[in-house]
């Protein structure tokens, strides 16, 4: 390859992967924009606490149904066109939001952000991967530290503009904005058609195959632990944190608060996971974790809350980054797509099941059941992935003959092990 040839294809690679971010960021942020106005929505359109948490699993339904049977497709040269739907879908899930007058019409509206999530990640993670797979972990913490920016942005915003105009106004304009992000993705984001020259014509077009692997079933469980967390209390935050006596203001703040420190240590988990391997950045950021949602369930000032969410924020960063990485060192880059899919899949359904559960948890037990009882089941799907994962396996790697180990993931069960 000549040195201008490759510069062109460096120029190239490094404008895609900034066009993912863009994209991610919108995604993102439209996708969170909404949960500081759940308590002006549960007025206006008659939801219930316990509705919320339906809400909540609608999305998570949908990204995982999307996650299940299209994020394959990212690895038969459809990645783009699934990362441009993404973005479509999900604004038409804010402007579907903003024209709902009925719970149901709020709760498709969801749905179909969902859909949008499912299509863009597994599609941008797969080329990010491929792109350099020895610095996969590395970009795709930088994908997570765009998302977590979107997060912050999102809600922060919603919560700034809810005192001087209607949550449909701020839907639609929110969709709007979303819309945006696909300039630079059509510009920019593209694959490198030779990351695909290995791809077989009988490539399954499902990732099911990839659960008969304990390490993907491993790796996958390790994305379950991180999910579980964000179907339990996402959606419960703003009123959880109105009952401490938390103004909307400081909500939105809140959510701002808690991205900064995952932003920061995204990349470096990342780093850590490639060099080391993805299950020695989940390990550590587990301890964090585990304790800090254990705190939330018995303190009672909302400014404190806000620093703690801080603290677990960095946690959140190590086991998030950790767990896609261990996923990525588990199978080749040609099942990239269909693997991180797979992965977010896994986790969604965690989520589901836990925001399903979650209003009610709430409305029974208060807090101390929401938080204890969330934590509880972080520590048995790390448990669960710790026997997965443990010893090391031999024979083909999953997906190619060439054995591809994730390095570092069978001393999670050390670095687990200081949680008790």
């Amino acid at each position: 390859m000549s040195t201008a040839t490759a510069t062109d294809r460096a120029t190239q690679q490094r404008r895609a992967r900034r066009a993912s971010y863009a994209g991610m960021i919108a995604l993102a942020s439209g996708g969170m924009v909404v949960f500081p106005l759940y308590p002006a929505l549960q007025e206006q359109l008659g939801l219930s606490t316990q509705a919320l948490g339906i809400v909540a699993a609608a999305g998570f339904v949908a990204a995982l149904i999307a996650e299940l049977v299209l994020a394959p497709q990212a690895d038969h040269g459809r990645a783009r066109l699934m990362a441009l739907s993404g973005i479509t879908a999900m604004a038409l899930s804010l402007f579907v939001a903003a024209m709902s007058t009925e719970a149901w019409q709020f709760v498709a509206s969801k749905a179909l952000g969902g859909v949008g999530y499912g299509l863009f990640f597994p599609a941008v993670s797969a080329v990010l991967i491929r792109m350099d797979p020895s610095s996969a972990g590395e970009n795709l913490g930088k994908l997570s530290t765009a998302e977590l920016a979107g997060i912050a942005v999102g809600p922060f915003i919603a919560s700034a503009l809810i005192g001087i105009t209607s949550p449909m106004v701020i839907l639609a304009a929110s969709g709007g904005l979303v819309l945006l992000a696909m300039y630079p993705m059509l510009r920019y984001f593209r694959e490198d058609e030779s990351a695909l020259d290995s791809e077989r014509p009988g490539q399954p077009t499902l990732a099911i195959d990839l659960l008969g692997h304990r390490r993907v079933w491993g790796a996958g469980l390790l994305t379950v632990a991180v999910m579980v967390p964000v179907g339990a209390y996402d959606a419960l935050w703003p009123r959880y944190m109105s009952d401490l006596g938390a103004d909307e203001l400081l909500i939105g703040a809140s959510y701002v608060l808690f991205a900064l420190p995952f932003m920061l240590l995204a990349a470096y988990a990342g780093r850590l996971g490639d060099r080391l391997g993805g299950g020695k950045a989940f390990a550590r950021g587990l301890v964090v974790l585990l304790a800090m949602i254990v705190l939330y369930g018995v303190l009672t000032n909302p400014w404190a809350v806000t620093g703690i969410g801080m603290v677990e924020s960095s946690g959140q960063a190590l086991a998030f980054v950790g767990a896609a990485t261990a996923m990525a060192q588990a199978v080749t880059v040609r099942r990239a797509g269909a693997a991180q899919g797979l992965a977010r899949a896994m986790g969604l359904i965690g989520a589901a099941i836990a925001s399903a559960f979650a209003g009610w948890a709430y409305v029974i037990g208060g807090a101390q059941l929401l938080f204890f009882g969330t934590a509880v089941i972080v520590l048995l799907a790390a448990i669960a992935a710790w026997v997965l994962l443990r010893g090391r396996t031999s024979g083909p790697a999953i997906g190619d003959e060439e054995l591809v180990d994730a390095v570092g993931v069978s001393t999670l069960a050390a670095e687990a092990s200081t949680v008790s």
